[in-house]
């Protein structure tokens, strides 16, 4: 393994931002195979061996062929508007339970008319999955004995900082955390092993009387509390429940900005969610029109912008163009899968069409590498993603390391985090780790995530606001800090380890 521990754990505490992120791709291992169960036993029969369904669920290297075929077992199993709505569901919950302040999810829209589905009922579900969960994440209660709002109310007491106090520190004390004393002799108010556990699970503890609750789908179900269990039971209510779907409206806000207007801007599920909607390669013209018409319809709803995609191997530039420039009349912002395989005419056309960002980028000649640098359109890259599908021979050899020295515009991003098992603060700890970067630089890779995204200007100065507060209260901890801990001053890692030993 690359990174430790300790360097995972102080990247799962940075507030992160992701924008490339297939839903499919993305969705657990176990839901597919829950799904498959369940309709095999209604007597469903999907076509999916045994072993296409272990290889969904067991990692490994693959070949980008390799994926795509795994992409259309996954695609015959969720096949039902519940199916997707539950699938986009857990992935927003999954991405807030790692810290990810700012999501693009992105999907195909799909039509099956022997399951009664369009393109747009299928998009629907979709954005139907992302508003039951975001209200679930808003259900949290603001002093939940949430793992982020304790470490941060204990690290400002650790380092003598004013976060002592607050949302965080209200739960951290309230909730029976316990004593603890620094290495530096400071007196540390550390929560107990089960609050944290319970939190990483979605799950809060009461500050009253430990009651747990399921607070944002996770697998423990509710105390008998009457309060409790009505608010679990609207919450899964609003995912399960089958039938006429809300017209448009928040949609795909979060609450950040009431949020942040009554001072419960720390709140740990705190999180804003766009939706791209992806043209397939294997579309024609027509089809790539239609999906963009899509996305300009949705607009209200969260959809922000239109990606290309799917197998490199087929399809021409020239075929799309049409689409995509309707796309950006319509208000719509492009991000464009490019160079996952030799294809340097195709790029050379990408790079002058100039979308907003590029996916990958990892097979580009000398020439094209040096017009990707010239033209600053920020990147996407997924180093797992490239490194498993064999894109890249190396961590060490991926090609960020090239791009970050030069100064070009980058993102970290997960790809398809359920298909290779990874998550983004991963990706933040296999940076550190291959390229050598210490905190800070993870830090600004954060900072500067945010401003390549599709959000509006109100919503990057919110969430500036937001990215900011956080990563200050833990640069203070890890003042002087390496991601190895090298340093002697006391680091978030070593108030983590602190945290994480049972009470």
């Amino acid at each position: 393994m690359l990174y430790t521990p300790e360097l995972l754990k102080l990247c799962e505490n940075i507030p992160k931002v992701e924008l490339h992120a297939h839903l499919n791709g993305s969705v657990r291992p176990q839901t597919i195979k829950d799904i498959l169960d369940e309709r095999s036993r209604a007597g469903e029969a999907l076509g999916v061996t045994e072993q296409q369904l272990a290889d969904i669920t067991v990692g490994g290297e693959r070949s980008l062929r390799d994926c795509f075929r795994l992409f259309d077992v996954i695609h015959a199993v969720t096949t039902t508007h519940a199916a997707i709505s539950r699938i986009a569901a857990e992935v927003v919950r999954d991405f807030a339970a790692d810290r990810v302040v700012y999501l693009e999810l992105r999907t195909t829209p799909k039509a099956r008319p022997e399951y009664g589905m369009t393109k747009e009922s299928y998009t629907e579900a979709v954005l139907d999955g992302i508003d039951a969960a975001l209200r679930q994440l808003r259900a949290v209660p603001p002093r939940a004995a949430s793992q982020q709002q304790l470490l941060l109310a204990a690290q400002a007491q650790a380092v003598g900082g004013p976060g002592a106090s607050g949302p965080g520190a209200g739960a951290g004390a309230g909730a029976g955390a316990s004593g603890a004393q620094g290495a530096d002799g400071v007196g540390v108010t550390s929560p107990s092993h089960e609050q944290l556990v319970a939190a990483s699970e979605g799950v809060v503890l009461s500050p009253r009387a430990g009651q747990r609750t399921t607070a944002a789908g996770g697998g423990l179900h509710a105390s008998s509390s009457g309060a409790a269990a009505a608010a679990e039971t609207a919450a899964a209510g609003s995912e399960g429940a089958q039938g006429p779907r809300p017209g448009p409206g928040p949609g795909l806000e979060s609450g950040l900005e009431s949020g942040l207007e009554s001072g419960l801007e720390t709140a740990p599920h705190l999180i804003i969610v766009k939706l791209l909607l992806s043209i397939d390669r294997r579309e024609d013209a027509a089809a790539a029109m239609e999906t963009v018409q899509l996305a300009a319809r949705l607009q209200s709803r969260g959809v922000v912008g239109v990606d290309l995609s799917g197998n490199p191997y087929v399809g021409s530039w020239a075929q799309w163009q049409g689409a995509l420039a309707a796309a950006r009349g319509a208000g719509l912002r492009v991000t464009l899968h490019a160079g996952e395989v030799v294809a340097p005419e195709e790029v050379r056309a990408m790079l002058a069409w100039r979308p907003e960002r590029l996916g990958h980028c990892c097979c580009l000649d000398a020439e094209l590498a040096a017009q990707l640098k010239a033209s600053a359109i920020p990147l996407e890259l997924c180093l797992t993603s490239n490194v498993l599908t064999q894109s890249v021979p190396s961590y060490p050899e991926h090609h960020f390391a090239e791009l970050y020295a030069a100064g070009h515009p980058v993102v970290l991003c997960t790809d398809d985090s359920g298909v290779f098992g990874t998550t983004l603060s991963r990706e933040y700890a296999i940076a550190a780790a291959a390229f050598k970067l210490p905190v800070s630089a993870l830090h600004e890779l954060a900072r500067r995530s945010l401003e390549y995204t599709f959000a509006s200007e109100t919503e990057k100065a919110q969430l500036r606001r937001l990215m900011e507060r956080e990563l200050a209260a833990l640069e203070r901890g890890n003042a002087g800090a390496t991601a190895y801990g090298k340093s002697k001053e006391l680091s978030l890692a070593r108030l983590l380890a602190r945290c994480l030993m049972p009470s």
